[in-house]
């Protein structure tokens, strides 16, 4: 596929495709009123593979994502400058185009991304229509992996959308730190000197583990129940001792 040379102005142009039929396919969205009728054409257009229909490549720009081609306004990604297609218009050299897509092909001036088609067809329908929910089809954690990759931010999510991503998030940070304890606990056992072999040596595991992990078995949680009820005896008798009554019983005992 042919690239842009350096020193060739990478601005778009003026481009006849001679392989292509008229436009097609519309992006399907409900119109709530007939006086937005059109809107989402005029705002995203996806080319179908016989397209032939000319491209003001200086209003419009052609990307390719997954074998999808699709034509955006630069007027509707005005409205995302910190996304990576709005990052696009800024370019004016290979190694810039490089950075943002993964191919380039200079006689269609057509940018190529390899991503998940579905995903970017959730992202077009909200750069187009305003409106931004999950992939059905697709994890969670996986589309938030491409609202990062192209520059959305999640805060753009429906609400209900947007629960169900943080509480994924959630579940995805308490795996992580189980993972975590589990990783700490075997560290502590691997540090564990190897003369446990002897029966001293694993009496002396078993009072430790029951000492410092009361959920290791019955052992710890009785050894836990029992410093509880020493530690609540122990203040019970200093709230007693401190009753007068008691002080002076205890002083007249001391006058005999």
């Amino acid at each position: 596929m042919p690239m842009p040379s350096r020193d060739r102005s990478l601005h778009p142009r003026h481009h006849h495709y001679g392989s292509h039929s008229p436009w097609s396919q519309l992006l399907s969205s409900p119109m709530e009123t007939p006086s937005v009728k059109g809107l989402y054409y005029r705002r995203v257009r996806k080319v179908g593979a016989l397209d032939a229909s000319p491209v003001d490549l200086e209003k419009e720009i052609l990307i390719n994502v997954g074998g999808r081609r699709y034509l955006l306004p630069w007027s509707t990604l005005d409205q995302f400058p910190l996304s990576r297609l709005s990052k696009l218009r800024l370019c004016r050299s290979y190694q810039e185009i490089a950075q943002l897509c993964d191919d380039y092909d200079e006689d269609s001036q057509e940018f190529f991304f390899d991503r998940s088609p579905s995903a970017f067809g959730v992202i077009v329908t909200f750069l187009a229509a305003g409106k931004l929910v999950l992939l059905q089809e697709m994890c969670a954690l996986s589309f938030q992996e491409e609202l990062a990759y192209w520059g959305i931010e999640e805060a753009h999510l429906e609400r209900c959308c947007l629960r169900k991503l943080l509480r994924k998030l959630e579940e995805l940070e308490e795996l992580a730190k189980l993972h975590r304890e589990d990783v700490l606990r075997q560290q502590r056992e691997t540090r564990r000197p190897a003369s446990h072999s002897s029966r001293w040596g694993l009496c002396m595991n078993r009072l430790r583990e029951m000492v410092e992990n009361p959920q290791s078995g019955l052992p710890g949680k009785v050894f836990a129940c029992l410093s509880i009820l020493f530690v609540a005896t122990t203040a019970v008798s200093l709230c007693v001792s401190t009753m007068p009554d008691l002080r002076a019983e205890e002083d007249q005992v001391s006058g005999l």
